[in-house]
């Protein structure tokens, strides 16, 4: 499999990006199927990794860094979590998905990963993300050296709309020591 790094994404790849977030999707919530494509208004702002196989995505994530917690993506599932804010530029990691197909390969972790390396890169103080995978995904990212912060609200907007309120973790940046070498070194 190949893994490819994007500053924004191409309209044909962005189709194929948003339909693979529905996809992978349709597995934990039936209102992803109300959509025929995920894409949002970050997209053209953000850095885009997408792994491929056979010529076709299997797997992708997404990076953006803002200069307030108001500005990242799913704003709404972090209201109310944080004391003080966290120090900016902020990274969010948002839109990790795996198709169905691919998943047990390690996939969700080497995106973390290269996603966490190119906030520290960026210059980004903390990267945040929220999450309804659950437990299993929550001890993930503890290993990768983020910090469990608390739960947010529940997601406002379809297709994540209905599931249980998200994890909301934080990790400080430049790491130290965590996470090991990368899987694409």
């Amino acid at each position: 499999m190949e893994v490819r790094e994007f500053f924004s994404l191409d309209a044909d790849l962005l189709a194929k990006v948003g339909r693979l977030r529905v996809e992978a999707w349709e597995t934990e919530t039936a209102r992803a199927a109300e959509r025929s494509v995920w894409v949002d208004e970050f997209e053209r702002v953000a850095w885009h990794w997408v792994v491929f196989r056979d010529g076709l995505p299997v797997a992708a994530a997404r990076l953006s860094l803002h200069d307030a917690l108001t500005e990242v993506p799913d704003s709404e599932s972090y209201a109310g979590v944080f004391s003080t804010p966290p120090e900016t530029p902020i990274a969010s990691l948002n839109r990790l998905v795996v198709h169905p197909s691919a998943r047990g390969n390690g996939l969700s972790r080497q995106l973390d990963l290269v996603r966490i390396e190119a906030a520290e890169r960026l210059g980004a103080r903390v990267a945040i993300l929220s999450t309804a995978s659950g437990q299993r995904r929550v001890a993930q990212l503890v290993d990768l050296g983020f910090v469990f912060v608390g739960y947010g609200p529940t997601f406002k907007n379809p297709p994540l709309c209905h599931l249980p309120a998200p994890a909301v973790l934080l990790c400080q940046l430049p790491r130290v020591n965590a996470g090991g070498p990368t899987l694409l070194a």
